[in-house]
């Protein structure tokens, strides 16, 4: 288990607050021993080269259910992309920008109201403001064009 982004975001607190949920999460499941369930996650384990390099999300914000309370926008400006205005017609407030979005998710994770922040999948053949390129179909790193070794091949 990997907690560099949430130790990043909470601070090493978090260790414990990982315990409790760690040990009501086995006492609710039945789970007698962590290592009675070390490895359950490995079927679903996929090679890096295999994923879907076309599939574009970006984050949404429902400006009806937020709470302006700036998580997203710290979150993403201290240590991500920058992706999150904090102002709307010069009133507090968050939005995406489209251009810098890089689907990261760390919004999603520390905004405290569920579901106000989703991520929306770019459709087939809609312009990614962020590279200026069409979505496309399936493409891994064997065929992705960022691969400098697709285009010395051709």
């Amino acid at each position: 288990m990997q907690v560099c982004t949430a130790a990043m975001t909470y601070g090493f607190k978090i260790v414990e607050e990982l315990i409790s949920g760690l040990s009501q999460w086995m006492d609710e499941g039945g789970h007698e021993s962590v290592a009675s369930i070390v490895g359950r996650a490995v079927p679903n384990i996929r090679d890096w080269q295999d994923l879907n390099l076309n599939y574009v999300t970006k984050a949404v914000i429902n400006q009806d259910a937020c709470i302006k309370c700036g998580r997203c926008f710290e979150v993403c400006e201290d240590t991500s992309h920058q992706a999150i205005f904090d102002v709307i017609d010069g009133a507090r407030g968050f939005k995406v920008n489209d251009a810098e979005c890089v689907a990261c998710n760390l919004c999603v994770n520390v905004c405290p109201v569920d579901n106000c922040i989703t991520m929306t999948e770019l459709p087939l053949g809609e312009v990614d403001p962020r590279t200026g390129k069409k979505v496309t179909t399936y493409a891994n790193w064997q065929s992705h064009p960022n691969n400098p070794a697709t285009s010395a091949a051709q």
